[in-house]
């Protein structure tokens, strides 16, 4: 006291108010720092600042307005949440709020009691672990965020011979290094209920199994994770959503990486690295079991090695660009025809358009069928537009007849598409180009039709290519 008595007189005594000389307050009051203007020193007693009762962030109230920044207060009993308070110049900011949702885990002793060797986690709490913590129990997500700082540093080591997550809850799980030498990693059923389960910015390391994620109804979402010396990868099965972003498989990992049973609504596989050795009879995709699903795309995958890329065979719904694979999308869609045996079409009435006859023979077909002859239809996914070429000859038996041919789509043809030719005589074999684009929809079909404008009587198709891309 004083010691605070000098200081305040002091200010009274030097001239214009000004204080220039450093103060300490407490313990050892002869000696300090170099750099303080202001210092307290004690070993039993704390610093107390003024107390008040702060009821809104923007009002300065009740201090009086201007309030300089950097003005700190301990609000206690107003509508703001107890606590250290500083002025920015606008505002109050709380410093260092009480986390009540978050938990600090540098040991299995800052988890929940395991109750029948399953720890599950308190909902709606961020378990963040610090270190590496080495669990014999499983742990139940019960839809919680646990997360690392560091995944090179901060790890969760399973000892135990099943699962490190199990039940039917998923949540959040980040910055962590995960391994399960003898066990698995995952074994969650979510019995279909829309939940996410969210991995980013991990390493799962030395593991016996990835194991299998099933049943969730929301999205299950792997990002910028990646895979190391795992001896078996991850299942996916009947999972709503499927999207992995930016992942690596490294070299080092053995059989399937990623595998997928059942149904689903969207596969995404988006970026990173499918490195697989033979050695290790390594399979990037295994993607045999799906039995139906929405819409599937590779994208922006490198696919290297010595080992299966692929296990299966891509259904129309997926889109696939990745380096190592073969494209295969709605949009690289074509297919061919050509007469293989002429025949006589029979035109009955003049101008009345008919279907080309003829045997035709289909090649280079891809998302395209030619189930019946003079006849291309688009398998497909989606809509898309399509450019289509026929060149053909023709032959009859008459002199001087004129004929217009036509791409028909669905049985209806196609005016945009007409070619007139006429044929001089039997020994005239008159050529034909058309082209034209158009939409076909999954299941649209295209034929070549031709009609006599001139009387009835019959035509040959010599040679006819059809092509559509």
């Amino acid at each position: 006291m004083k010691q605070i008595l000098l200081v305040l007189s002091l200010v009274i005594l030097l001239p214009g108010g000004n204080l220039t000389a450093q103060v300490k307050i407490g313990d050892n009051s002869t000696t300090i720092d170099a750099n303080s203007l202001l210092e307290m020193e004690s070993t039993n007693k704390g610093f107390l600042p003024p107390r008040m009762a702060l009821n809104s962030l923007t009002s300065a109230s009740p201090l009086t307005a201007p309030v300089p920044e950097g003005m700190l207060v301990y609000s206690n009993g107003g509508t703001l949440e107890d606590g250290y308070y500083y002025w920015d110049g606008a505002a109050w900011v709380s410093i260092a709020p009480d986390r009540k949702n978050f938990v600090l885990v540098k040991s299995t002793a800052d988890l929940p009691a395991p109750v029948g060797g399953i720890i599950t986690l308190t909902a709606g709490v961020l378990y963040e672990f610090n270190g590496t913590i080495t669990l014999s129990d499983k742990i139940n997500l019960n839809g919680c965020a646990i997360q690392g700082d560091d995944a090179s540093n901060d790890k969760i080591v399973y000892t135990g011979t099943e699962e490190m997550f199990t039940g039917d809850k998923v949540g959040n799980i980040s910055y962590l290094t995960l391994t399960s030498s003898s066990g698995k990693v995952f074994n969650i059923n979510a019995a279909g209920t829309a939940q996410n389960l969210i991995v980013q910015n991990c390493f799962f390391i030395g593991c016996n199994s990835i194991g299998v994620v099933q049943d969730v109804g929301g999205t299950v979402f792997f990002g910028t994770v990646a895979f190391f010396y795992n001896t078996n990868g991850i299942t996916f099965e009947d999972d709503y959503n499927v999207v992995l972003n930016n992942t690596l498989w490294d070299i080092s990992n053995s059989n399937v990486y990623e595998k997928f049973i059942g149904t689903f609504n969207v596969i995404q596989i988006l970026g990173g690295d499918r490195l697989v050795s033979s050695t290790n009879s390594a399979v990037a995709e295994h993607i045999s079991g799906i039995t139906s699903v929405v819409a599937a795309s590779i994208k922006v995958i490198m696919f290297v090695g010595s080992g299966t890329y692929i296990s299966g065979t891509f259904s129309n719904e997926w889109e696939v660009e990745s380096s190592g694979l073969l494209t295969e999308k709605d949009g690289v869609a074509a297919g061919n025809l050509y007469i293989s045996t002429p025949a006589t079409t029979v035109i009955s009435v003049a101008n009345t358009p008919v279907k080309v006859l003829g045997t035709t023979t289909a090649v280079n077909l891809f998302r395209v069928t030619s189930p019946a002859d003079n006849r291309l239809v688009y398998t497909g996914a989606k809509e898309r537009t399509f450019q289509v070429i026929c060149s053909l000859t023709a032959t009859q038996p008459s002199s001087n007849k004129y004929f217009s041919f036509y791409i028909a789509k669905n049985g209806t043809i196609l005016t945009e598409s007409r070619q007139e030719v006429k044929i001089v005589n039997s020994t005239d074999q008159g050529p034909i180009t058309m082209s034209c684009t158009i939409n076909l929809a999954p299941n649209d079909y295209l034929e070549v039709w031709v009609e006599n404008e001139t009387a009835a009587t019959d035509l040959t198709v010599q040679t006819m290519n059809l092509a559509i891309k």
